[in-house]
């Protein structure tokens, strides 16, 4: 596999985990890692996490 390959495929590995919620970082972080076109999931998840609901 090239070198671009490699790094795409972890990049979307790291972006699932980031969504699911199995990786714990700071929330502006993980706006920045996801990207525009994805953050607004972040958002949700943020939101419920701050009034106490299960995600």
């Amino acid at each position: 596999m090239n070198e671009n390959a490699e790094i795409l495929d972890k990049i979307y590995k790291y972006k699932k985990l980031i969504l699911s919620g199995k990786i714990k970082i700071n929330f502006d972080t993980a706006k920045k890692f996801v990207g525009p076109d994805v953050a607004y999931h972040l958002y949700k998840t943020d939101i419920l996490k701050k009034i106490g609901q299960p995600i």
